[in-house]
């Protein structure tokens, strides 16, 4: 449902800009510039619907509850090759992120448990910017984040881990 919902409003919103700046030049008649608007919004619905919204399911996410947050800040979570953004947050047992409300397409939650944690490093974001923080777990995992105060997260983390021991 959400997927055909935003390729509607892509389709509307394209062809209602279209239809005005046809109307606003002036150069076509009203047959052409009705014609070409109904043409672009059933185009571009149908092009968003099966190419640009494809990988948007209609399941819900419910985010876990968040209890004990001991630190917490913005961070961006790489997923697939690209980064999400949304909300890192350090409890008494777990690491979690959760994309923010601006990322509809991608929204999910990723949960680490402290115990499950074997290594923190730091990485460099496009290979020169000092913010990247990867996660190793014991299963072989990586989760890598962008985040602002790496070596707090860091501490913080071991700090969580060594008092959980």
């Amino acid at each position: 449902m959400k997927r055909l919902k935003y390729s509607l409003v892509l389709g509307l919103s394209t062809s209602i800009f279209l239809t005005l700046y046809i109307s606003y030049k002036g150069k076509y008649n009203f047959n052409v510039t009705l014609f070409t608007a109904v043409f672009m919004f059933i185009f571009i619905t149908l092009i968003s619907y099966f190419k640009m919204f494809a990988h948007i399911n209609n399941k819900e996410i419910n985010f876990q509850e968040l209890k004990n947050i001991i630190y917490s800040g913005r961070a961006n979570h790489y997923l697939n090759g690209i980064t999400v953004g949304g909300n890192l947050y350090l409890t008494d047992n777990q690491l979690i992120f959760q994309t923010n409300i601006l990322n509809f397409i991608q929204k999910h939650e990723c949960i680490i448990n402290l115990k499950d944690i074997a290594l923190i490093e730091f990485e460099k974001t496009l290979g020169m910017v000092n913010n990247g923080l990867l996660i190793r777990t014991e299963n072989g995992l990586k989760e890598k984040f962008v985040v602002t105060n790496r070596e707090q997260w860091k501490n913080e983390i071991e700090k969580k881990q060594k008092i959980g021991l």
